[in-house]
């Protein structure tokens, strides 16, 4: 698998927020927050690329780079198992929040030995 470079790095209005955008090689983007050590992703796209093929990871590897700490923000539920193998692999810190169409569900932690179903992964979701 080729690398991924910088390519493109630019900055536009998101709301009243700055946004960052990072064009990488092979048509992956990230857009997201930052703010001085750290950066709070709000999109990963890895364009027409085959899924589970690294380029995700590669990406966030280049963020890391970067940025000390990372957070997402607004996961779609069908992406969320790769977002938590990323936080696993340490390219992420926290996951903050879920986008179920127009909803947005905040991820609280919990405690893994108190809950009796592990199945979401010692997450609870909050409606916000």
């Amino acid at each position: 698998m080729q690398p991924l470079y910088k390519i493109f790095e630019y900055n536009f209005l998101y709301g009243a927020r700055l946004a960052t955008a990072y064009e990488l090689g092979q048509g992956v983007k990230i857009i997201g927050f930052e703010e001085r050590d750290s950066f709070e992703v709000r999109v990963l796209s890895i364009g027409k690329n085959p899924k589970r093929t690294g380029l995700g990871k590669k990406a966030l590897q280049f963020l890391r780079s970067k940025f000390n700490k990372i957070t997402v923000s607004e996961i779609y539920e069908g992406a969320l198992p790769f977002w938590l193998k990323m936080m696993e692999c340490g390219l992420v810190d926290e996951l903050l929040s879920i986008k179920d169409g127009s909803s947005i569900y905040r991820l609280v932690e919990t405690n893994i030995d108190r809950m009796q179903d592990d199945s979401n992964n010692g997450l609870l979701v909050h409606e916000i």
